[in-house]
């Protein structure tokens, strides 16, 4: 059996502390190491895993230290993915990939001309109920595609509380509609324009625009929607309010109609949204096996750039083209 990967984890947040566990809880993995600026808790979190605590990234110097999973808030993924590939680590860094175009830019170089596996965390590409959509795609049970429309739809309010930097930095097409966009992207393929529009109704403690509707045009011919709402009053809708739509069959939220057949069939109960522990595993395996992740850099750099886009669209009011990434 191969030797546990040793492990450490920048940014120990509400996401950060819920890989600690994932990684401790994983036989292929070690947790040795955790980093955040917070003493209270960083010492927490470091005596619960019984790993030593950084406040800096001079862990990076260790030798036993192979990986790197980057969970710090999106605004601040660069330097320490950028630092850790320099250092030789695998890396895994949570969704959004970057913050800024300019970061995607130079985060996705870096990740290419490196050897070693690098991960962005699009954790709906784990969802049972996704991946089976996704086989649907792929065997064309669903035919040629034509709309697709998923939500980010999230009371986020209490975000106000426990990280105050989602207040200044967070943008919700980006931070939480990645999410449904990455899935289109992963069903539909490449989108090469959207035109998004918003406004600042609700939440308004957010510096960001929490209510944006954005249109993406695909390469395909198809077309599709997300929507992301940070301020409403309700709970999140189950599945994202997925909705696959193709010229044989039909996919919303967990129910499925093929053409020909009268009623809608109904998939198994949906599983949670977020399954961390599936997506974990998956980076490991990679890094023992040398094997490419479900969503490398250049998938992540795509979904990133496809939202920011829509942001930049709805400042101004025009449609923008998504730049062409990647070798």
């Amino acid at each position: 059996m191969n030797e546990a990967i040793g492990i450490a984890v920048i940014g120990l947040g509400h996401n950060g502390r819920a890989f600690c566990r994932a990684y401790a809880q994983n036989p292929m993995a070690r947790l040795v190491a955790v980093c955040d600026h917070d003493p209270q808790r960083l010492r927490a979190t470091a005596y619960e895993h019984d790993a030593e605590g950084y406040a800096d990234y001079s862990f990076l110097e260790r030798e036993d230290i192979r990986a790197v999973s980057v969970h710090t808030p999106d605004h601040l993924h660069a330097e320490p993915f950028l630092r850790a590939l320099a250092a030789g680590k695998h890396v895994f860094v949570e969704k959004p990939f970057a913050n800024s175009l300019a970061d995607v830019t130079r985060m996705l170089e870096a990740a290419q001309a490196s050897e070693r596996v690098t991960m962005v965390g699009q954790v709906l590409r784990f969802n049972p109920i996704f991946r089976a959509v996704k086989r649907w795609v792929e065997t064309g049970a669903l035919g040629e595609l034509f709309y697709l429309e998923a939500d980010y739809i999230h009371d986020l309010r209490y975000q106000r509380e426990m990280e105050p930097w989602k207040l200044t930095e967070e943008i919700p097409i980006v931070g939480g509609g990645c999410h449904p966009l990455d899935l289109l992207r992963w069903f539909a393929g490449e989108v090469e324009e959207v035109f998004a529009c918003a406004n600042h109704i609700a939440y308004r403690e957010m510096s960001q625009p929490t209510t944006v509707v954005s249109t993406y045009r695909f390469a395909s011919g198809a077309v599709g929607k997300v929507t992301a709402l940070y301020g409403c009053v309700n709970p999140m809708p189950e599945l994202y309010n997925l909705g696959v739509f193709g010229t044989k069959g039909t996919v919303v939220r967990n129910r499925l109609s093929l053409d020909g057949l009268p009623e809608w069939m109904e998939m198994p109960t949906p599983t949670p949204g977020h399954p961390y522990e599936p997506e974990v595993a998956h980076f490991l395996d990679c890094i023992l096996h040398g094997r490419a992740p479900l969503v490398d850099a250049l998938e992540g750099a795509k979904t990133a750039a496809a939202a920011l886009c829509a942001a930049e669209s709805a400042r101004s009011g025009k449609p923008v083209r998504v730049p062409p990434l990647g070798k």
